[in-house]
C-alpha cells in the first residue's frame, strides 16, 4: 500500500478536484483506493459523500476526528473508524473541521520526538499509522490524501508519512512564489526527522508502532485551470507555465535532492488540466468524477467531453504511479 499526498502550500489551485478525479479513475480500473480527508475545510468529504451521509456520518461520530481525537487528549490509542464506501473499490475517510485540534498537539509532539520521547513519536507517526490502518481495511493499493493548503505541523506529519506528494498548481504568480516555501520546508523536515529516528535507535527507544521513513518523494506537479485560445493558454497564463519547469526545480527537487530524497528523473510536469469550466460544479453537485457526469447531467458536447476526461485522469494517474514505481518521466 502507497500513501500519495495532493499538496501545495497556495490554495485555489484545484487540489480537491485532482485528488478525487485521479482516485475514482484508478477505482475504474479496479484499483482499491482509500481516500483520506485531512484538510479541515473538508472538500474531499463533500465532493465524495452527500449531505445526508455526511450528517448522519457527523451525528455518529463517523470522521476522522475520533481517529485521532484520543492522541489529542493523550488518553489512548489512535482509533480506526469504519471507511465510507463510495464506490465498488473506493472509499473516505471523512473530514472534520476539528482536525485544527489535532494541529494543535502536533508542534509539541514534534519537539518532543526530536528530543527523543516516546509520546512525541506517538504524535508525529499518527497519520503514517492512520493511512495504514485505513488502507489494510479495505485492502487498498493506494491511499490518496487531500491535504490542507500550508506548511504547518499537521501537514508536516502528513508529508512525512507519504511516499511520494504530488503539487497541484495553477498558472498565477502566487502559485509559482509558494513552491520554495514546499521545498525548503519539507527537506527540513526530512533531515529533522531522519536525525530524531536516529537518536531514538541509538538510545534503544522501544516503541510498539510502526514509523514512516520520512523521505516522500516529489514526483511533480499538475498545471490546470487556465483559460485556452484555439487550443494554446492564452497569453496572460502563459508567462506562468513556461517558469514552472525551472522554478519547480529550484523550488522544490533541488532542495529534497540535497536532503537525500528520491526525486523521479525527467520533466517534472506530470500533465495538464485544460479549463473545464461547468463541468466541475455539476460533478460536485452528484458526488461524482467528471467522466461519471450522465447524459442527463451534462448534455450534448458537454456531456462528450467530461466523458473524455476520463483519458485525460487515466493518464496523470498512470503517470504518478509510474514515478512513485521509479520509471521515468518522459
Amino acid at each position: 500500500m502507497k500513501l500519495i499526498s495532493f499538496f501545495n502550500h497556495k490554495g485555489g489551485v484545484g487540489k480537491t478536484t485532482l485528488v478525487y478525479n485521479i482516485g475514482l479513475a484508478l477505482a475504474a480500473k479496479g484499483k482499491r483506493v482509500a481516500f483520506l480527508d485531512l484538510d479541515a475545510q473538508a472538500n474531499l468529504t463533500a465532493a465524495a459523500l452527500s449531505p445526508t451521509r455526511i450528517v448522519d456520518g457527523w451525528s455518529k461520530g463517523n470522521t476522522v476526528w475520533k481517529c485521532v481525537k484520543p492522541v489529542v487528549d493523550r488518553s489512548g490509542e489512535l482509533e480506526i473508524i469504519e471507511l465510507a464506501q463510495i464506490r465498488d473499490t473506493a472509499w473516505i475517510l471523512p473530514g472534520d473541521i476539528r482536525l485544527s485540534e489535532f494541529e494543535e498537539v502536533c508542534p509539541q509532539g514534534w519537539t518532543e520526538a526530536l528530543a527523543g520521547n516516546a509520546g512525541g513519536f506517538r504524535v508525529s507517526a499518527t497519520i503514517h499509522r492512520l493511512a495504514q490502518l485505513a488502507g489494510a481495511q479495505v485492502s487498498a493499493d493506494y491511499v490518496l490524501a487531500d491535504l490542507g493548503p500550508n506548511v504547518g505541523a499537521m501537514n508536516r506529519t502528513a508529508l512525512l508519512a507519504s511516499d511520494g506528494f504530488v503539487i497541484p498548481m495553477a498558472p498565477d504568480l502566487f502559485s509559482i512564489t509558494a513552491l520554495p516555501s514546499v521545498g525548503k520546508s519539507t527537506s527540513l523536515w526530512v533531515e529533522e526527522w531522519r536525525a530524531a529516528k536516529g537518536s531514538a535507535e541509538r538510545r534503544e527507544i522501544s516503541l510498539n508502532f510502526p514509523l514512516p521513513l520520512g523521505e516522500p518523494s516529489p514526483l511533480g506537479y499538475i498545471s490546470q485551470q487556465f483559460t485556452t485560445y484555439r487550443q494554446a493558454p492564452a497569453a496572460a497564463y502563459k508567462q506562468w507555465i513556461d517558469r514552472m519547469p525551472s522554478e519547480y526545480e529550484r523550488g522544490v527537487a533541488a532542495p529534497l535532492k540535497k536532503a537525500g530524497v528520491s526525486v523521479p528523473a525527467g520533466d517534472p510536469h506530470i500533465g495538464e488540466v485544460r479549463n473545464l469550466s461547468s463541468l466541475i460544479p455539476m460533478a460536485q453537485k452528484s458526488q461524482s468524477a467528471v467522466f461519471e457526469l450522465s447524459g442527463t447531467e451534462a448534455r450534448g458536447s458537454q456531456y462528450t467531453r467530461a466523458r473524455d476526461t476520463f483519458t485525460l485522469f487515466d493518464n496523470l494517474a498512470a503517470s504518478i504511479l509510474g514515478r512513485l514505481e521509479g520509471e521515468p518521466s518522459q
